[in-house]
């Protein structure tokens, strides 16, 4: 077990670095990469509600190209009109002789698509086919799917879906989405995140002709990380926080939270989540810091979400998210720095000031760190991250005059 958890905890940085290089390109959607890592390594399905055109699938693409001889299916779910056209790859036709000497014809069907797909990407899912969203729910569940009356065994590793809309509570769509176990918006880009996406498909097209050396997962790498999840330790103190958290969602009256109270399989699952977010991240412990992924799992509409993020939140606070918190808004877009980064020398003093005031405080935080060597690195990178800024203020503040 010990050697297990050590293979898979020197698999986190990697996984940082595809992470880091995939969004590099695909502007805003880390939280696409995040949860398609979390259902990977969980096991447990991750949904994406979104507009069309917000580059979900592109990013989930990406992605999945980091991970040599992984198998990718993704399909627009109205234009899969039976079962078989989301399975089989072929179908022969052959005789077969009878008892009675005669001649039989008989079909046979070679399965691929998504019955040998390590990761499948169902797009618009509640548009499916009744028939066909059976074999979506199959695939969601890991179990395999049904075929010629029998259930055959994938090699699927990650069942994620998508639509513009959730399903029709009353219909028989609930059966789905509450296997949904991730749930994650995605929005479209902000102002400053479409001027990013230019420079960024600009750099990638002119970077296209040259080689370029790209961290990767082999599918061996991922089934690590899959095996030493369930070694990951979730104490006593997390499952009770866990469960204050839920009590705390039940007794709000602004909204109805009793479905997660009474969603046995869910509550299970949200440990399963728990785990591979701390082992991603490069710990064999749940800690509290992990709690933040329940913001993906305990909301039934968008509209709960706010009132989720409201209760993690006193239980979610550590240094490196007052950390991070610090960083975002001293570079916040129309922030005094950013002015200055553009060209605005006038408030050079005050947006200096900011910064030498964010280094002060992010060296108090990374000392005040406590057993957490990822915790303090991430600090510390984000203290060189406001020190290369500060430099860059001084660029400009101490420029002379065109």
């Amino acid at each position: 077990m010990e050697a297990l958890l050590k293979e898979a905890l020197a698999l986190a940085p990697k996984v940082r670095d595809i992470s880091a290089d995939v969004e590099a390109s695909h502007i805003q959607r880390s939280d696409i990469v995040w949860a398609t890592w979390l259902a990977l390594v969980s096991g447990r399905p991750a949904f994406f509600l979104g507009s069309p055109g917000i580059d979900k699938t592109g990013t989930i693409q990406a992605l999945v190209r980091r991970i040599s001889g992984a198998v990718f299916y993704d399909a627009l779910m109205p234009t899969i009109v039976s079962v078989e056209q989301l399975l089989v790859e072929s179908t022969s036709i052959e005789e077969v002789p009878t008892a009675d000497g005669g001649k039989q014809i008989r079909t046979r069907d070679q399965l691929g698509r998504a019955a040998l797909a390590h990761i499948v990407f169902a797009d618009e899912i509640w548009k499916s086919e009744a028939s066909v969203l059976q074999t979506l729910l199959d695939l969601s569940k890991g179990d395999g799917v049904r075929h010629e009356g029998q259930m055959v065994r994938t090699p699927l590793l990650a069942f994620l879906a998508a639509s513009n809309e959730l399903p029709d509570q009353e219909g028989n769509l609930s059966a789905v989405w509450s296997r949904m176990t991730i749930r994650v918006v995605v929005n479209p880009l902000d102002r400053g995140g479409k001027k990013k996406l230019v420079q960024a498909r600009l750099s990638r097209d002119r970077a296209s002709s040259r080689s370029q050396a790209v961290a990767q997962l082999t599918l061996a790498d991922v089934e690590v990380l899959r095996k030493a999840r369930l070694f990951v330790e979730v104490p006593e103190a997390i499952i009770d926080t866990t469960l204050d958290i839920l009590q705390e969602l039940v007794d709000d009256t602004s909204a109805d939270f009793k479905w997660a109270w009474d969603d046995d399989r869910r509550f299970g699952r949200l440990f399963d989540v728990m785990q591979a977010n701390a082992l991603l991240n490069g710990r064999t412990v749940v800690g509290k810091q992990d709690l933040v992924v329940l913001e993906w799992l305990l909301w039934y509409t968008p509209e709960q979400i706010a009132v989720v993020k409201a209760k993690l939140a006193p239980y979610t606070q550590t240094a490196l998210t007052e950390a991070q918190e610090l960083v975002d808004s001293l570079l916040a877009p129309g922030g005094t720095v950013q002015i200055v980064l553009g060209g605005d020398r006038t408030k050079g003093v005050a947006a200096l000031t900011q910064c030498e005031s964010a280094v002060k405080e992010l060296m108090r935080l990374e000392g005040e760190v406590e057993g957490g060597d990822a915790m303090r690195q991430e600090i510390a990178n984000l203290h060189q991250q406001v020190e290369a800024v500060k430099q860059k203020v001084i660029a400009v503040f101490i420029a002379p005059n065109r």
